[in-house]
């Protein structure tokens, strides 16, 4: 694999796409590749926070009163130093717990918040025709594709960014590894639409066939 399919490979590697013998060369080539750790580093963070991208968990209207409870029932469990024990009085308990289940709660929703605006720096895109996605970051993004058989002898695949039905190269490709990535050239406006045809060598200005290869919009 030569060097410039290497650094091709960031995108996937970050969402874990990548075949185990991939991701090994492709590691190897990051121990001595600045451009592909900064790249790498920039995608990671967002990345990993899809995982945890999920709808806020409301805390349910019981929660107070579950804590209020376990609060009054909790008995010192060391020796007094004095004769006469105290005991935190029941509003302040109650006030205490109540303090607590709003925080969780300003919590939940500040946290997801976060992770939200960490989901829209990075997201993935699904295809139809083809196993994959398009990895979507700000207004550009890759089309990372996995067991496309190689393009036939003077032909290649071509991506298209595609909006109101209008069709913009974005980039050409043979085909014929286990997962592909490439940088789509065209910016990618919200609501596009990214396609692949099979166009002669070279690629064409405009589609000559129907796409094969489609994503839902952006």
């Amino acid at each position: 694999m030569g060097d410039d399919a290497v650094h091709e490979l960031t995108a996937a590697y970050a969402l874990d796409a990548l075949e185990p013998a991939e991701a090994r060369g492709y590691e190897e080539h990051l121990a001595g590749c600045e451009r592909c750790r900064e790249e790498l580093a920039s995608l990671q963070s967002a990345a990993g926070a899809l995982a945890y991208a999920v709808e806020p968990a409301r805390p349910p209207e019981s929660l107070r009163g579950r804590i209020v409870d376990a609060a009054r029932a909790e008995r010192p469990n060391v020796v007094p130093l004095r004769p006469r024990s105290w005991t935190r009085p029941p509003a302040v308990v109650a006030a205490v717990a109540a303090c607590a289940a709003v925080g969780l709660a300003v919590w939940n929703v500040s946290l997801h918040d976060r992770l939200g605006r960490a989901q829209q720096a990075l997201r993935g895109v699904p295809l139809t025709g083809a196993k994959g996605s398009v990895v979507v970051s700000g207004g550009s993004g890759a089309l990372v594709v996995s067991d496309l058989a190689p393009a036939p002898a003077g032909k290649t695949y071509e991506a298209w960014v595609v909006e109101g039905g209008r069709a913009s190269p974005a980039g050409t490709f043979a085909g014929g590894g286990r997962t592909i990535v490439i940088r789509l050239t065209h910016a990618l406006p919200a609501g596009a639409v990214v396609a692949v045809t099979l166009e002669r060598s070279g690629g064409a200005a405009q589609p000559t066939q129907k796409p094969f290869i489609t994503s839902a919009p952006l």
